[in-house]
């Protein structure tokens, strides 16, 4: 499998340089998309993009982001990727910031997933050197969002807000909807998408990594928007399986049924 790696990036000039050089040589794509930078950021990229391409064989690019976020930013590298490559199930997507928040050492691990499983997520929570240097407040509403996550798509997701992933790009061709999502949340998104059409899913461990980057994700107005997002999708999917029976686990219509009473009457009676 072809392995491509999209990363975005919004004013990170001190850190696109060492994001970019730290990609892995199984990596046979790197797609850096500058997000509306008003830093230097794109042009440090593009200087080390061509540095990268003259010493190895890896085919680069440097695209400009509309600025809708870092979702939007995503799915505009994967389809700049779906443009260039040909038989696209033969590749892999794999998302690494451009902050350096993602260890280059945990991608094989993550392409290595795709063996079994159509998308993989790092859960830095399971990694041997834990989360202690992951801030406090960054904790806690991980493992906040996870909860709602795990409602929401009906898997036990352990670290949802972890970016760092591995798709097959056949699978993200499949799903369209998950364009619908620009900003901060993206991960929670794409899980309830593929949730919605019960594909195979996993996380594997990976190094919790924090150093002089500046997360943009404000806290105050995140929790509360993509918790609404989350409790949507948890009524989106009890409609979608148990009224409509799509999905991969087929019932008979009778338990459905049963099924449908008792998981609306539940968030019913939790609600009022």
């Amino acid at each position: 499998m072809h392995v491509a790696v999209v990363m975005p990036a919004r004013d990170e000039e001190e850190l696109i340089a060492s994001s970019i050089n730290s990609v892995p040589d199984i990596v046979d794509c790197l797609i850096v998309v500058d997000d509306s930078s008003v830093d230097s950021t794109a042009k440090i990229a593009k200087n080390t993009l061509e540095k990268m391409s003259s010493t190895r064989s890896l085919f680069t690019m440097l695209i400009s982001g509309n600025g809708e976020g870092v979702g939007s930013a995503i799915l505009l590298g994967i389809s700049e990727l779906i443009e260039t490559v040909e038989n696209h199930d033969d590749w892999a997507v794999v998302i690494m910031a451009g902050d350096g928040q993602m260890a280059p050492d945990d991608l094989e691990k993550l392409v290595t997933g795709l063996k079994y499983s159509d998308h993989v997520k790092g859960n830095r929570f399971r990694h041997d050197l834990g989360t202690q240097n992951m801030p406090f407040i960054r904790r806690i509403a991980s493992k906040t969002i996870g909860f709602l996550t795990s409602l929401a798509t009906g898997w036990n997701w352990g670290d949802p807000q972890c970016g760092y992933t591995a798709t097959r790009l056949s699978l993200i061709l499949r799903h369209p909807r998950l364009y619908e999502w620009k900003g901060y949340g993206y991960p929670n998104w794409w899980a309830l998408c593929f949730s919605e059409t019960s594909e195979s899913v996993r996380e594997v461990p990976v190094e919790s990594v924090y150093g002089s980057e500046k997360s943009g994700i404000r806290i105050i107005s995140f929790l509360p928007k993509v918790s609404m997002m989350l409790f949507l999708g948890i009524w989106r999917r009890g409609w979608s399986w148990y009224i409509l029976g799509k999905g991969k686990r087929k019932a008979q219509v009778l338990i459905r049924l049963i099924v449908s009473i008792f998981w609306f009457m539940s968030w019913f009676m939790l609600i009022f």
